[in-house]
């Protein structure tokens, strides 16, 4: 054995064997780095809808994208339920920055900003509504059976819900609210005589938002039904996302995964059911 006698040498032989032992660990944080930089992120904007529906269209997103890992590679997704955005969505997502993906049952779009990916991911009862109105009003809807016993009466719809269209189309007064609280407040001092919800998500939306779920009460045996679709917008500024969903999307279809539903807690044929004519031309896309 060669002994080192100067304490210099030692020391500096020892240090070399330590940045030896550290060299794979600091090769590996600097692929991983390497690899995080060039993993790509996409931002999804689901704010601008009910919270069971921003989250059956969320998830169906992730599952699209995780279906198309082999073939792209792996990804970031980022959700926003940030609902502030309702009045910029068009133009953040035309821009492609900060907004990348938007579910949206708008049809219409500028086909050099935006590109429309025609598949349904909102399940197959998204048209279907219960109509909630304050308990002690709820005597006024027992006999509603079609829309003209509508005529009469307020309906509450979100500012920037594709909704507000088909009340208006369907000569159906409505007032729009900023948000779920919004309306409920505005269904509570009676501004609105009644507010339509998502059946299956109209006992989360209560339960969240009303702060006396007591004073509401959903009208039985009593629907809303109009023709009423969500797929994903995506920037034309990120053209690999936009195959990459239609892929992972039609592979979905193709298997049958993305027509799984949850709303499951009514039965249509023993309901009193208004419908509505759905005008998609009436879905303009405002700037």
């Amino acid at each position: 054995m060669v002994k080192i006698k100067n304490k210099s040498l030692c020391w500096a032989v020892l240090i070399c064997l330590l940045g030896l032992s550290q060299a794979p660990a600091l090769i590996a944080a600097e692929d991983a780095a390497e690899l995080a930089a060039k993993t790509p992120e996409y931002r999804l904007w689901v704010g601008g809808n009910s919270p069971a529906r921003a989250e059956r269209e969320a998830w169906v997103i992730q599952q699209a994208l995780e279906r198309t890992k082999a073939h792209y590679g792996p990804y970031r997704l980022v959700v926003s339920r940030e609902s502030s955005l309702g009045s910029d969505w068009r133009h953040l997502l035309t821009a492609g920055e900060k907004v990348h993906i938007v579910p949206t049952s708008y049809m219409s779009f500028p086909p050099d900003e935006l590109t429309l990916i025609p598949v349904p991911i909102a399940g197959g009862k998204l048209g279907y509504r219960h109509v909630v109105v304050r308990q002690d009003r709820l005597e006024e809807f027992a006999d509603v059976e079609h829309a003209n016993d509508l005529r009469k009466k307020m309906a509450g719809q979100g500012l920037y819900w594709p909704d507000m269209w088909v009340y208006e189309a369907n000569g159906l007064p409505v007032k729009g609210g900023q948000d779920l609280p919004v309306l409920l407040r505005l269904l509570e001092r009676g501004e609105i005589d009644y507010l339509p919800l998502g059946v299956d998500e109209t006992a989360a939306i209560l339960e969240k938002y009303a702060h006396n779920s007591n004073r509401f009460s959903i009208v039985p045996n009593l629907l809303i039904y109009y023709p009423l679709s969500s797929s994903p917008v995506v920037t034309n500024q990120r053209p690999e996302l936009i195959a990459r969903l239609n892929d992972g999307l039609e592979a979905m279809h193709a298997d049958g995964s993305l027509h799984v539903s949850s709303a499951t807690s009514f039965t249509p044929s023993q309901s009193r059911i208004i419908k509505l004519e759905n005008p998609t031309s009436l879905f303009p896309v405002l700037y």
